[in-house]
């Protein structure tokens, strides 16, 4: 009772403290949700329409991509460039799929699970099937129809009885075919969309006619050039007003959908140290004594050398300079080295020497062993009634074809004995001391194989050598140096003002002023340098620096500007309006002093413009790329409408000023017909507005790429 009182008497202060206790809890609950609901507002690697596509979305489809890409080429794994080609094919991906459904529900675009069907039964197979190495045949590397149908009779196979191993090759499959199927499903969308903006542009008769006449009227034509880099830019004058009121004019023509960064860096190559490579040297020395007085050289090299020993012999033309160099004079156990190649110590012994054919061309047929299941007599019966039937005197290409109709007969190649030591040095021996057309059979791990040698290469001198190749590799010690120095040099209270003097004086190569887009792979294609890209457009503090670790490099970088999406700032595109400002100059100037000449021949004008007479031919109206000169159009006007055999004054283009006389005019043999040239300017306009429309309707759409943020 006394207790009950005590707790009676204090009632509001439990009160209050229960109360607080409460609020606490509920407070922490609700700072939690709160910053897991804005880590959400905030994880936007991209928005279309509004549509937020998370970065762990984003990322499930890059992977996605990634195994693809290794299953179709056989990898497993993909280099740098791959996977941030891969990145932007999975953003391209993406973007395109949501712009595609945004406008295909408001114009009742579909694609039925009937069509998908067809383009995977059908008679009309989808581009894209017909394209993937899968259902490529390997002899033709033509479409097989039946490689399809077997690759997707393994997708709908049932998995309740197969092997563990069995069914998850199936579950790849299938993974992979909801993959292709999604891929196809969205290819046809677009195919529509495109079409349904092709033909609200109309093609008109005159339209068809003129084009197909200008195509078919090809001109020869004589010309001078003057171009504008053979003038100094000292001869005009560009004023920054000049400069400013193009940009005021132009500014759409320079809208970054990304921040842009400018900084500041210099790299430091990680390389071994004397230290390093006098700890190799020391090594080897210690590999040649023991190469020296060892019966078994196969031994040293596994101890020492980063290369396996291969028991074979080789003719000079498979040998390295090196080994070259050294059994040009050596005799059976002499050895060379230790000897400095480059970042690595070789050492030479030659074992041996013999004369014997270089290569062999072989035939095989391999069967696997059953001796995991308890059935190698079965295996080997039936080995044995295939050799019987070579031996009886049917031809080796005939039983293997009989096997394997793809199996070309059993014929591998020619063969070296190097290319042939991964079988064993049993195989090796017998294959090389083989009579030329008599088949023989042999046991290799995992299979029993029969073999005929077809041909043997004239036989040459050959050698067997032991080589220990140990390259000299940065140690840690070394890597720590580097480190600890450059660490130094970040540290430095005046390091963000004093960037370059102080980089300079520890002799490190400085690159000022250098631009990084968001979308950029790499910092100057350095590979692993993504990172330095990423941090520098996210940096909020200008000033700071950094280093980066990459492969085999540092990095120290200083982020000195960062100018968000939208119109890149005049500062950052002055150089170039200020070049093509200049260029327009100079074609005035050029044909103003030209004109002036009141010259009359081609030859005339080559020796003021300090120039030569050449000759484009076959050039018409819709040539878009003339060989030697690129695109310019003012040539291909010259070559439909210019009259024949006439000097054309001095005229303006995109590499210089030209002077153009045309000397003849052909026309084409083809008939006009009006479907087909009407076709034809369709599939180009449909190709046209295919990249159009996409480019416009992520404008009208509001794609906003906030990749960079987080990768």
């Amino acid at each position: 009772m006394a207790t009950l009182q005590k707790i009676r008497d204090k009632g509001v202060f439990l009160v209050a403290i229960i109360g607080i206790a409460l609020l606490a809890f509920i407070l922490g609950d609700l700072f939690t949700s709160g910053n897991t609901l804005f880590a959400k507002s905030r994880d936007k690697a991209f928005v279309v329409n509004g549509q937020v596509i998370s970065t762990q979305e984003f990322a499930d489809r890059i992977t996605e991509w990634e195994s693809f890409q290794k299953m179709i080429s056989g990898q497993t794994s993909l280099d740098e460039n791959t996977s941030q080609q891969i990145r932007e094919a999975v953003y391209d991906q993406m973007v395109r799929e949501r712009m595609l459904d945004n406008e295909a529900a408001k114009l009742g675009l579909s694609v039925s699970k009937t069509e998908i069907n067809d383009l995977v039964h059908g008679e009309t197979i989808s581009p894209l099937l017909q394209q993937l190495p899968f259902f490529l045949d390997p002899q033709t590397g033509m479409f097989d129809r039946e490689g399809l149908m077997q690759f997707l009779s393994t997708v709908n196979a049932p998995v309740e009885s197969l092997q563990p191993e069995e069914r998850a090759v199936v579950e790849q499959y299938k993974s992979m075919w909801l993959f292709i199927e999604n891929m196809v499903k969205y290819q046809r969308l677009q195919e529509k969309y495109t079409t349904l903006l092709a033909n609200a542009v109309m093609v008109n008769d005159v339209e068809a006619k003129t084009t197909f006449d200008l195509s078919q009227q090809n001109a020869d034509m004589a010309y001078v050039m003057k171009s504008y880099f053979t003038i100094p830019d000292s001869t005009v004058s560009v004023t920054d007003q000049e400069v400013k009121s193009f940009y005021e004019k132009n500014k759409n023509a320079f809208r970054m959908n990304v921040p842009l960064a400018k900084i500041t860096y210099f790299t430091k190559e990680i390389v071994p140290s004397d230290a390093d490579f006098a700890e190799i040297e020391a090594q080897a020395n210690e590999a040649y004594l023991k190469l020296v007085e060892t019966a078994n050289p196969a031994s040293v090299v596994a101890d020492y050398s980063d290369m396996p020993f291969r028991d074979v012999y080789l003719s000079a033309n498979s040998l390295t300079e090196g080994q070259k160099s050294f059994v040009e004079s050596a005799s059976v156990s002499d050895i060379k080295g230790p000897a400095r190649e480059g970042d690595a110590f070789t050492i030479y012994k030659l074992l041996d020497k013999t004369v014997a054919p270089d290569s062999v061309h072989l035939r095989m047929m391999a069967i696997p062993d059953a001796s995991m299941a308890g059935q190698n007599s079965i295996v080997t019966h039936f080995v044995d009634s295939i050799f019987n039937e070579i031996q009886s005197g049917k031809s080796f290409a005939e039983v293997a074809n009989s096997l394997n109709p793809q199996s070309n007969g059993g014929d591998v190649g020619w063969a070296r004995e190097i290319d042939l030591a991964q079988a064993g040095i049993d195989v090796v021996k017998a294959a090389f001391s083989a009579p030329v057309g008599q088949a023989f059979k042999m046991t290799v791990p995992g299979q029993q194989i029969i073999l005929q040698v077809e041909e043997k290469t004239v036989p040459v001198q050959k050698y067997k050598i032991a080589t220990i190749n140990m390259p000299v590799v940065v140690s840690e010690k070394t890597s720590n140096n580097v480190d600890n120095e450059l660490n130094q040099f970040v540290s430095d209270p005046n390091v963000s003002k004093n960037f370059n003097e102080l980089a300079t004086q520890k002799g490190y190569f400085v690159m000022p002023d250098a631009s990084v887009s968001a979308n950029d792979f790499s910092l100057m294609q350095i590979p692993g340098s993504r990172q330095v890209v990423t941090w520098a457009v996210n940096e909020k503090k200008m000033g700071t620096v950094r280093k980066f670790d990459i492969t085999n490099m540092r990095i120290i970088a200083r982020v000195d500007q960062v100018y968000p999406a939208g119109v890149a700032p005049l500062q950052e595109v002055a150089t170039s309006i200020r070049s093509r400002l200049s260029n327009d100059k100079k074609a005035e100037k050029i044909i103003s002093d030209l004109t002036a000449k009141n010259l009359t021949s081609l030859d005339a004008y080559a020796t003021e413009m300090q120039s030569n007479v050449d000759t484009v031919k076959f050039v018409n109206f819709t040539t878009r790329n003339i060989t030697g000169l690129g695109f310019e159009p003012t040539l291909n006007a010259f070559s439909a409408y210019a009259p024949l055999n006439t000097l054309i004054p001095p005229a303006k283009g995109n590499m210089g000023v030209y002077v153009v006389n045309v000397l003849s005019r052909t026309q084409g043999t083809e008939t006009y017909d009006a479907k087909a040239q009407k076709d034809l300017i369709q599939s180009n306009n449909a190709y046209m507005l295919q990249m159009q429309s996409l480019e416009t309707l992520k404008k009208k759409l509001k794609v906003e790429d906030n990749r960079y943020v987080f990768f």
